[in-house]
């Protein structure tokens, strides 16, 4: 399966999982501009990184590798909440995604999906917020 082809089945795959989400393979160049209802309830962006660790012997070349690739949700709490609402809700958005990993099976039989890391606001953007996991995607 190309690169292309798996983000477009992980794509769906989150899409399936958190319907409630905007689920998407592009970044808003400012996601304070998107519609509030829309980041009240999270918008996950799928983006690749980069890849490689292909298998490379006689017949196998480019074949077998990882591709690295990150969920990046973008959120918002009320305005008067307290900064650490934000905080909550990112954490809350890991779990969530956390479990989505362990139930990728509908991906490809041949592609897996696993955690690696992952980075958030620290509240310094309260009402605003986001997420960051890094994802290892074996072909």
């Amino acid at each position: 399966m190309s690169a292309n082809a798996t983000l477009d089945a992980i794509k769906a795959s989150l899409a399936a999982a958190f319907p409630a989400r905007t689920v998407q393979r592009s970044l808003p160049l400012d996601p304070a501009n998107l519609p509030s209802e829309q980041l009240m309830a999270g918008v996950l962006c799928l983006v690749s990184e980069d890849g490689g660790d292909f298998a490379n012997y006689l017949g196998r070349e480019g074949q077998l590798g990882h591709m690295h690739a990150s969920v990046v949700g973008f959120l918002q709490v009320a305005e008067n909440s307290a900064p650490e609402a934000i905080e909550r809700a990112e954490l809350q958005l890991l779990q969530e995604l956390l479990d989505w990993t362990g139930n990728t099976g509908d991906i490809d039989p041949a592609a897996s999906v696993l955690p690696e890391g992952w980075t958030q606001s620290k509240q310094l953007e309260h009402p605003f917020g986001w997420l960051i996991l890094r994802l290892d995607v074996q072909l």
